[in-house]
């Protein structure tokens, strides 16, 4: 089997270690060692039936376990995947069993797929994404790296969902509708024409209420090995757009 630690053990953390679960009752691929956290005075506790284990000190001399980074929140994710860098991990994809893939999609590396989800076809999904409880991906549309949807959302087809952009609960993107690099889309918000990176856009139809310097601050910190400056060339090949 194979092992693997989950970073993170707050709601996500404990929501992929039940997706793992599920995983194992169908196909028994996992052993689940337990929770990696920064919190130090944690270590020892017994969170769902797992360990935690430590910090990144506990990966120190394990050798090509595998890792889930189960944090929601797109820019931490981001950060995290830097710091684990230097050990010899695998990220496997976490798809669960109730989930709906179609033909044609193409997905990268570590990412998270929850229950009741449907990707239908010709879809590209980069790497360390998060499709949470009943997100909805229409046909033709690119997720980019570490790309984050929270509960119900609905992308049409032919959508771009950026870098490290956020759908909040039950969001939609239209079709062929752009969402920046770094964007946060609130709770049951439409999203009718392209947004720009790093803003917050909220309502119905969603209008941008903050723009903040995330995108340009946190552009060195998108890994190099995913950059997703390709995502134009996937498109093309993939949608003839």
């Amino acid at each position: 089997m194979e092992e693997i630690v989950i970073f993170g053990a707050g709601g996500f953390g404990r929501e992929v270690a039940w997706l793992i679960d599920d995983l194992n009752k169908v196909g028994g691929r996992y052993r689940t060692l337990g929770f990696l956290v920064d919190e130090r005075e944690l270590k020892g506790e017994i969170v769902n039936g797992y360990p935690i284990l430590g910090g990144l000190e506990y990966l120190g001399d394990k050798k090509g376990i595998s890792a889930a980074i189960a944090l929601g929140d797109p820019v931490a994710r981001m950060k995290v995947f830097n710091r684990l860098a230097p050990y010899d991990l695998s990220y496997p994809n976490l798809i669960h069993p109730s989930a709906t893939v179609g033909v044609e999609v193409r997905i990268g590396i570590g990412n998270v797929i929850c229950a009741g989800t449907i990707v239908t076809v010709n879809i590209s999904i980069g790497h360390f994404c998060q499709l949470n409880l009943h997100t909805s991906v229409g046909h033709d549309s690119v997720l980019q790296d570490f790309a984050t949807t929270a509960c119900g959302v609905d992308l049409a087809g032919y959508t771009d969902i950026g870098v490290a952009a956020y759908m909040g609960n039950h969001s939609t993107v239209l079709p062929s509708v752009h969402v920046g690099a770094f964007a946060t889309v609130g709770a049951g918000a439409v999203v009718n024409r392209d947004l720009p990176a790093g803003v917050t856009a909220v309502g119905v139809p969603a209008k941008v209420i903050k723009e903040s310097s995330v995108h340009d601050d946190m552009k060195e910190q998108i890994p190099v090995q995913l950059a997703s400056a390709g995502f134009s060339e996937i498109r093309k090949s993939v949608t003839g757009r």
